[in-house]
């Protein structure tokens, strides 16, 4: 413990300057009993992270008050502690639930965030103090009298006190003895003394009672469970769902031997831990049911076993259903068990109960509508609400909402969503807005409320409320972008700051891109238009002049947003949401590109070679706010857009006039290239594509990191002259430079790579017999042999070109001599 002052806490309680700065920093979780909701060091910890963010990472801390995970959480706070020189101890003290520490814990957490410090108040100083200890044993009483004050004597006094208890005695004096239906005692007869009963007494044994009554009775009472436990009962529940129907309760002590939901249960409970899998693994406490020991360690347990036991609960829905719903008070307790389950259970865990409720619901939902209905409204919703409360992360959160919607029908969701917003805070409202809006259609009426409250709070200070508003425009727009009208905000959206609010910005204004897209007369007047209206037409220049303005001014929102990236996730959001419409865009197939060249490798593999499949959703950070994002791209669709993103591509080299074309720079080249159909394109564009990559492609074949793509690039710029007549100036110069330039690498990779090129393309002059190319070659060898050294010395450049014939005699000669001089390698 630090130096600092000592404090004798009064009650349970802390001072009210500290309550007052906790109840301040909106914490997740309020402060309602100090001892019991700091002690676990959770909240401590979340105080610190509102002072340091980034330092202390919240998913790190459990808010449990389990032994192991509550020393955890101190052990990570105090590694804080000492990385950061914040000189605060009293650990072990706080887990040992030292009130005395805790509180002096907190006033130095107080004091060491905000500076400033606490004073003992006067009225813990007394209390605490000798005086006040003593001044309650010299207390005199006096009683005011029409002639003074008289003092009492000690029985006086007493007497006194114990007449005025008598007089205000309330009603009942202890409610747990209190029996509301109990028929009131019959009056003792005032005569009493003048009964003459006689009593005869015999036989009296007295036995000695070992530990309190208290305690004899918890144990009286645990027997009675256990025996009501063993007892074994005569229907199987296979057969008790079915046979009630047929079987008629005509006493309460018939009632009273039927099965409960609990006792099937606890059956199934104990033959799955009888298996042999879990019969050594799974362990019950004798002390309590197993049910019981279930939900309480549910987290402790075999995965596989709680999984397994979920599962085999699901397979017999049917024969649960119909149990459930031979008494209200069932179908309350099987799910209230779920409930209970659900909270307990740990986020990566929990899914396959929620699963199991989902399946429930909706085959509640069948059997009888409106008895669900009514126990959802009533008793189902509010304890799911507090479930989402409680959950630490949006993904749980997420589940729990999708709970909902299992019970959910058309004609009550205006009801259940009220229901929710009294139940929750509007951070957690909005959330599940989020979820509900995610499957509405776009003839949904609850479009209007989703979207007034999506407006409401979209520019909101604070970063939950306005993350989940644009969240529920976003998704207002996949349904129909018509509804929204944000077009004075997009600038103030997309300058947001916060990384997930950037993604939802980029998946908004594209959405309202694809809808304005689809609209009629973007789909008549510029992506396909008809022939009546290809003629000039003032109305139709104005309509058309007005969509592509509008295109264009969300397509600057989604630049603003996405670029420079200060995230990965932003950048992957982006290409996964602008694919498919950076051909109606110039500023958003221009942001493709640069994207596209600066990202990484990995990444850029994955943008542009992606296999088609099914859309993917994750939660790609797990946190309260974080949402789930689309993780997977279709790459088919970029390829579709190769020539306009090749076109712009060479204007950016042009440009920049680059010494080297880049790394970034070639692959997307070369890709462009292996997905462009130069036979459908003017020849225009492709000699100006051609005369510029030409001298970077002839290039590339003497760098080891881009051999491959060069090879390949080469071999298309030639089919491209040769072939489709494209016209390139001085190719046959810059492949003999470049011919040169490898063997002076002397890197064997780099020379044998460029022999096996020179043989194929003098394999296909004399194979193919197209005379051009044969030339092509020829030219390309005279340049070479004007080199001094000629790199026809090289014998295996001299093989290549010795089939084409017309070597010099000199050069012959000495590629004969240097092959006979070479021992293993050849060295230029």
């Amino acid at each position: 413990m630090s130096e600092t002052a000592q404090f004798k806490p009064v009650g349970r309680t802390l001072p009210r300057e500290i309550m007052k700065w906790i109840q301040g920093l909106d914490l997740s979780y309020s402060v309602r009993d100090p001892k019991k909701d700091l002690s676990n060091g959770f909240l401590i910890a979340e105080m610190f992270s509102r002072y340091h963010p980034g330092l202390i990472q919240m998913h790190s801390f459990d808010n449990s008050h389990n032994r192991e995970r509550r020393e955890n959480n101190f052990r990570q706070l105090e590694l804080f502690f000492t990385k950061n020189n914040i000189k605060i101890g009293g650990f072990k003290e706080i887990l040992d639930y030292n009130w005395d520490a805790l509180y002096n814990f907190i006033i130095q957490v107080y004091t060491q965030l905000t500076e400033r410090k606490i004073m003992n108040p006067p009225l813990a100083t007394y209390v605490n103090s000798k005086e006040f200890a003593t001044s309650t044993q010299n207390t005199q009483s006096f009683l005011l009298k029409d002639k003074g004050i008289e003092k009492l004597q000690e029985e006086q006094r007493q007497d006194e006190q114990k007449e005025l208890s008598e007089k205000h005695a309330p009603l009942s004096v202890s409610s747990k003895r209190t029996n509301f239906l109990r028929i009131p005692s019959k009056p003792i007869s005032q005569n009493i003394e003048n009964l003459n009963y006689q009593i005869d007494v015999k036989n009296i044994s007295i036995r000695p009672v070992q530990g309190s009554i208290m305690k004899l009775k918890e144990e009286h009472q645990q027997q009675q469970i256990s025996s009501n436990q063993e007892r074994n009962i005569q229907d199987s529940f296979q057969k008790t769902p079915i046979e009630d129907n047929k079987r008629e309760v005509t006493s309460t002590r018939e009632k009273q031997q039927d099965k409960s939901i609990y006792d099937i249960l606890n059956e199934q409970l104990v033959n799955r831990q009888q298996l042999p899998q879990f019969s050594q693994v799974v362990v019950f406490p004798k002390t309590i049911p197993p049910l019981q020991s279930f939900v309480a360690l549910i987290s402790d347990f075999n995965e596989d076993f709680v999984s397994g036991f979920f599962q085999d609960i699901t397979n017999q829905k049917e024969a649960y259903i119909n149990f459930i719903f031979k008494d209200t008070n069932e179908i309350w307790k099987f799910f209230s068990f779920t409930f209970q389950c659900i909270a307990n259970l740990p986020i990566e865990r929990v899914k396959s109960c929620v699963d199991l409720v989902i399946q429930f619901g909706q085959k509640a939902m069948q059997k009888d509508p409106l008895k669900t209905r009514s126990l959802f409204l009533e008793f189902f919703l509010p304890e799911i609400c507090i479930l989402i409360k409680q959950s630490i992360y949006f993904e749980k959160r997420h589940l729990l909402i999708q709970m909902v919607q299992s019970f959910q029908e058309p004609h009550v969701k205006h009801q259940i969503i009220s229901i929710m917003k009294t139940h929750l805070a509007m951070e957690h409202f909005l959330q599940c807005l989020v979820v509900f809006s995610e499957s509405e259609t776009e003839s949904s009426d609850l479009w209007p409320e989703m979207i007034r409250y999506g407006m409401t709070y979209l520019l909101n200070q604070s970063c939950s409320l306005s993350t989940s508003a644009i969240a529920i425009l976003a998704n207002a727009a996949k349904a129909n972008s018509q509804m929204l009208k944000i077009d004075k905000f997009v600038m103030q959206i997309a300058r947001n700051n916060w990384w997930q609010y950037r993604c939802l910005a980029v998946i908004l204004f594209s959405e309202i891109i694809r809808g304005i897209i689809k609209t009629p007369n973007y789909q008549n007047l510029i992506k396909s238009p008809q022939q009546g209206q290809k003629f000039f037409s003032i109305e139709n220049d104005r309509i058309i002049s007005d969509l592509k303005q509008q295109v264009s001014h969300y397509a600057k929102g989604i630049e603003l947003a996405s670029y420079p990236s200060s995230s990965e996730f932003i950048t992957i959001t982006t290409l996964i949401n602008i694919v498919d419409i950076i051909g109606d865009s110039k500023i958003l197939l221009e942001l493709f590109t640069k994207i596209i060249l600066q990202i990484p490798l990995e990444m850029r593999n994955w943008a542009l070679f992606s296999e088609e499949g099914p859309d993917q959703y994750e939660f790609i950070v797990q946190s309260e706010k974080a949402f789930k994002f689309k993780t997977n791209i279709d790459s088919k669709i970029i390829r579709g857009f190769s020539f306009q993103i090749l076109t712009h591509l060479i204007e950016q080299i042009k440009l920049n006039k680059y010494p080297t074309l880049p790394i970034g720079h070639f692959q997307l080249l070369h890709w462009c290239f292996q997905y462009t159909d130069f036979k459908i394109q003017n020849m225009e564009s492709c000699e100006t594509i051609a005369n510029v990559s030409k001298g970077y492609v002839f290039l590339g074949l003497t760098d080891p990191q881009i051999l491959l793509e060069a090879v390949e690039l080469a071999r298309q710029l030639l089919d491209l002259q040769f072939k489709s007549e494209v016209q390139m100036a001085d190719n046959d110069k810059i492949l003999a430079s470049c011919i040169d330039l490898a063997l002076k690498t002397e890197s064997e990779e780099v020379i044998h790579n460029m022999v096996q090129f020179l043989d194929q393309i003098i394999d296909d002059s004399l194979q193919g017999g197209s005379e051009s190319l044969k030339s092509f070659m020829r030219n390309v060898q005279d340049h070479l042999s004007q080199t001094k050294p000629s790199p026809l010395e090289n014998p295996d450049i001299h093989k290549c070109f010795e089939r084409l014939g017309q070597i010099p005699r000199d050069m012959e000669l000495s590629a004969v001599q240097n092959q006979d001089e070479q021992q293993s390698d050849y060295q230029y």
